[in-house]
């Protein structure tokens, strides 16, 4: 068999890309931190977007879809494509205003019980996610949240 010659790269990254790339280091936090909570949703097949969503709607009543995304700081698409599935499972009600204004999105009756039955796996994964960050890791946590949000 025949063995090719080994090609030197015409240009190479610096080997601590990885380490010091702020984008991918939120990424991994994010990769690890969804994968607690969406190991203890599971059983429901509720995605973390999902519960945000119905958390919101559970302390604010009915409200404009735009505001929902404002709130939850989700773009319209990933918002749309959630809603969609949530009205299928009956989880909520989309009702277009009929005034120009858009769609207001409220939890419904089989909602608010699915609800409370997710509570508690996000109790658990709340208290794993905060385990592992500690009291400094989620302290500074929220220091930066509050610092990019703006």
């Amino acid at each position: 068999m025949k063995h090719l010659p080994k090609k030197k790269p015409v240009w190479a990254l610096p080997l601590d890309l990885g380490s010091n790339c702020v984008g991918g280091r939120v990424r991994m936090l994010s990769r690890v931190v969804s994968s607690i909570y969406g190991e203890a949703f599971a059983p429901l097949d509720l995605k973390l977007s999902q519960f945000s969503v119905l958390a919101v709607l559970s302390h604010q009543g009915a409200v404009a879809a735009t505001d929902l995304c404002r709130i939850l700081m989700m773009d319209k698409s990933t918002a749309s494509r959630n809603l969609q599935r949530m009205r299928r499972r009956g989880w909520i009600s989309v009702v277009d205003r009929g005034d120009g204004r858009g769609q207001e999105i409220s939890l419904t009756r089989e909602g608010v019980q699915f609800l409370r039955t997710a509570y508690p796996l996000w109790r658990k994964a709340q208290q794993e996610a905060t385990r592992r960050l500690g009291a400094k890791g989620l302290a500074a946590l929220t220091t930066v949240v509050e610092r990019v949000k703006g």
